[in-house]
């Protein structure tokens, strides 16, 4: 018989859904996982392009109900052709006298965020979509498909979807309540006549400066990608791995948006293709000595970590400081993050070319974790700070008294571990551990030897179900879990053995 066959519990991060990581043994998923992270948005994972994965939500309600939206010398017709094949576009058309036509919608509008909606040109050939709060107003051309006109809002984009569809965004900074309007231009001016039209789909309100996939809603925000209780298989060792940290804040109200900073560099946002994959990094232009990109945060003891890219062989200076803070790094031309512990003297987080010269780099995701001594996954912040909370998974898959445990993992660091009053070391890297005991007898094989082998007497009737995470004294926020399974017997030196060559 295999040791495949012994197994009572095999579980290999693969499949998943929102709550539950689900076990290749037993097959009736009575050895499935139940995942319990917490209630927002803000864990994040890499996935198998090696791109940070995120989630998000459409906060825009009625979101391709047009005919819900309060109207002005307008009037919407349903049933149109789509940008996605479908009949869910609108015709939205001038109905009553020559002037400014337009939808407008109230929404909360706190913190960094983008619009976006998918629009074609009829009659009319532009589009302009404005926010009334900030003054930020973009006109897109939706037949030479560029942006026209654009002032005070972040910054402004325009995608062609085919078929002379567009997908046209604006990206706004506020701290209040605000109105967006989807307007008609007729020539990139603010008036239209009677009959001037526009096509338009499934309008969009996400945090951030970038437009995600779109998400219908109807009475309630919708949401995608990683999810409250999505378990978080993170591929940052190049294999599918089970992410469980314990809870962490990240302090710096605005993650990516580094125009809130400190600066006397010339900033531009939305500039390059970031560790998300997306268009959405800041590039930070250093025109000489003695400059900074700076923000405070006093009084916070913790880690503080940034994502940098620039021309490899050249430095940078990153840290907690003055403006003049920080210790010199190293480019090499691709994304880097970089981390620093700071006791909480400090008054900067600062990227600054105090003893360099000329620099010009891109940033992304910065983090402060406050009381934290090593530095974990990415929050994202759009405006105030964000917490992840803490992530366990249980199974109530019972364990008998005698019985193997086996654990492969991935460590950031070589360290000590106790299991059943046994000490052993796991080195940086992949490590395979299986744990054999009873309740007069423990034995631990690592990399392919028995490391530990002892009699005594040991309380194994707690083991009546699995539970990992850092809430119940296992902290697993180093250790990526490749792998866990469970045996109803004492393997035997060569079994043991074998698990963890």
């Amino acid at each position: 018989m295999s040791l495949y066959d012994k197994a009572s519990l095999i579980q290999v991060p693969s499949l998943y859904k929102d709550g539950t990581l689900v076990s290749t043994i037993p097959e009736d998923r009575s050895g499935d996982f139940t995942v319990v992270r917490g209630s927002n948005l803000s864990a994040t994972r890499i996935g198998p392009d090696g791109y940070i994965k995120k989630g998000y939500e459409n906060l825009l309600l009625q979101s391709n109900s047009f005919d819900t939206w309060v109207k002005k010398r307008v009037f919407v017709t349903s049933g149109q052709s789509g940008y996605d094949g479908s009949s869910d576009a609108w015709l939205l058309e001038n109905n009553l006298e020559t002037g400014q036509a337009y939808l407008r919608k109230p929404q909360n509008l706190s913190g960094v965020k983008t619009f976006s909606i998918y629009a074609k040109h009829g009659t009319a050939s532009h589009l302009r979509l404005n926010e009334i709060s900030t003054g930020a107003s973009v006109f897109f051309d939706l037949i030479n498909g560029v942006i026209s006109e654009e002032e005070d809002n972040v910054s402004s984009y325009i995608e062609s979807i085919g078929n002379d569809w567009y997908r046209c965004s604006s990206v706004i900074s506020s701290s209040s309540t605000g109105e967006f309007r989807v307007q008609i231009s007729q020539g990139g001016s603010g008036s239209t006549s009677i009959g001037d039209n526009i096509y338009i789909q499934d309008a969009q309100l996400n945090q951030g400066l970038v437009a995600y996939p779109y998400l219908e809603t109807t009475t309630a925000p919708a949401q995608g990608g990683l999810l409250e209780n999505t378990p978080r298989l993170d591929w940052s060792n190049g294999v599918p791995a089970l992410l469980l940290e314990p809870s962490r804040t990240n302090v710096l109200p605005y993650s990516e948006y580094f125009q809130t900073w400190f600066t006397n560099a010339t900033l531009t946002s939305n500039y390059g293709i970031s560790p998300e994959g997306v268009k959405n990094s800041t590039r930070v232009n250093y025109s000489g000595v003695n400059q900074y990109l700076a923000i405070g945060f006093q009084g916070v003891a913790g880690t503080g970590s940034i994502y940098v890219k620039g021309i490899s062989g050249e430095t940078i200076t990153i840290g907690a400081g003055n403006a003049a803070g920080g210790s010199l790094h190293t480019l090499n031309g691709d994304w880097q993050r970089v981390s620093f512990y700071d006791d909480g003297t400090s008054a900067y987080f600062t990227i600054n070319t105090y003893f360099g010269t000329a620099r010009d780099i891109e940033v992304f995701g910065a983090q402060v974790e406050q009381n934290a001594t090593y530095e974990t996954s990415y929050i994202p912040t759009y405006g105030t700070s964000q917490t992840r909370s803490n992530e366990v998974i249980s199974d109530d898959f019972n364990i008998p008294t005698t019985a193997t445990i086996y654990n492969s993992f991935y460590s950031d660091v070589a360290e000590t571990v106790f299991v059943f009053d046994q000490v052993f070391n796991v080195v940086e890297g992949l490590n395979k551990v299986a744990i054999a005991f009873s309740p007069t007898a423990v034995k631990i094989s690592v990399g392919g030897s028995i490391v530990a082998n002892a009699t005594g007497t040991y309380d194994t009737t707690s083991l009546t179900n699995i539970q990992l995470g850092s809430n119940n004294g296992t902290d697993y926020s180093n250790a990526p879990i490749s792998g866990f399974y469970t045996f109803p017997e004492f393997l035997t030196d060569e079994e043991l053995n074998s698990l963890t060559d």
